[in-house]
């Protein structure tokens, strides 16, 4: 379920932690996140005003240059566009296991751009790859400026960020689709 961030914050304190709670404290298997987001793509498809910035990033990542790096870093080669969002996660932040699989929208990969500028391993917020057996093969801290690519569908997650974090886990993310 996607709120809108005034509708979230008209909630009072006991409200939003309850609301929270809920989403962590139920028992499912269905994917489950909490965190901040700007939809840049699907804002942009239904001609929603939005930030110069917000417009500079989506065309930026949708550029010939940034799709031609992408292909000659990961040998796809049929890439068409990107679909780009804006995510901040904050203390008490997730996204469960999923595997990006929608085969209607024809997703090959996935990718995080890092925007942090300082983040340390002991806040969490791990970009985490799990194997058949659900353990983590693999984690990423978010590094500024780094970039993680991924083939889609592959089982990842971003593990709770804790309260020791001194600042948002900030991100640009989202799939490359195969051409048309």
């Amino acid at each position: 379920m996607d709120i809108p961030i005034a509708d979230l914050e008209a909630l009072s304190a006991d409200d939003r932690a309850r609301y929270e709670q809920s989403l962590t404290g139920s028992s499912t298997d269905t994917l489950q996140y909490i965190f901040d987001t700007v939809r840049i793509s699907a804002q942009m498809r239904k001609e929603v005003a939005l930030s110069p910035y917000w417009v500079a990033i989506h065309n930026f990542i949708n550029s010939a240059a940034f799709l031609n790096f992408v292909s000659r870093a990961t040998g796809q080669d049929n890439l068409g566009f990107a679909d780009v969002m804006a995510t901040r996660y904050l203390p008490g932040h997730f996204l469960t296991a999923h595997g990006d699989e929608n085969p209607a929208e024809r997703r090959l990969l996935a990718y995080v751009l890092n925007m942090t500028p300082t983040w340390r391993a002991d806040w969490s917020g791990i970009l985490m790859f799990l194997d058949e057996e659900g353990h983590v093969a693999e984690g990423y801290v978010p590094a500024f400026n780094a970039l993680n690519l991924f083939s889609v569908p592959q089982v990842h997650a971003v593990s709770m960020v804790t309260r020791l974090a001194r600042t948002p886990r900030l991100s640009i993310t989202g799939w490359l689709h195969a051409a048309a």
